[in-house]
This record gives structure tokens, sequence and C-alpha cells, in this order.
């Protein structure tokens, strides 16, 4: 079964994960499905089986909603 993310379709920028990410100040640290996001001048993602940077909003973003959508179909 494919796995897809509707808002690669429709828009990233209308996704509210996508949204919650983009208003990330430095210092800031939110949670999303046990997945911590932290801004720096990077964006950083931590959870129980990583610690992982990404320079971008769009790579970190992608990789977030990566790790929902196997979250939920694992589940």
């Amino acid at each position: 079964m494919l796995n897809m993310n509707l808002f690669e379709e429709i828009g990233v920028e209308s996704d509210p994960i996508y949204q919650k990410i983009a208003k990330l100040q430095t210092g800031d640290v939110i949670e999303i499905d046990g997945i911590q996001i932290r801004r720096h001048k990077f964006y950083e993602i931590e959870n129980e089986y990583e610690h992982t940077p990404f320079q971008t909003l769009i790579s970190c973003y992608r990789h977030v909603s990566d790790l929902i959508v196997k979250q939920v179909a694992t589940a």
C-alpha cells in the first residue's frame, strides 16, 4: 500500500504541521505526535529513535510528515 501525504499534492503550506513548524522562532520547541521539534539556526527533531538536524523548514517538515505517516501505517 502506498502511503502519501495529501498536502504534498495540494500544497504543504496548508498542512497544520507545516504551519506549526514554520511559526517556530529561534529557541522554540514544540511536540507533535511524540516528536520534539526545535528551532535554532537550523531545525532539529528528536524522538525515541533519532536526533536529527535539518537545514531547511521543508526538509524538516517532510521528515516529520514521513515519521507521522509511518506511525499511522503501523498503528
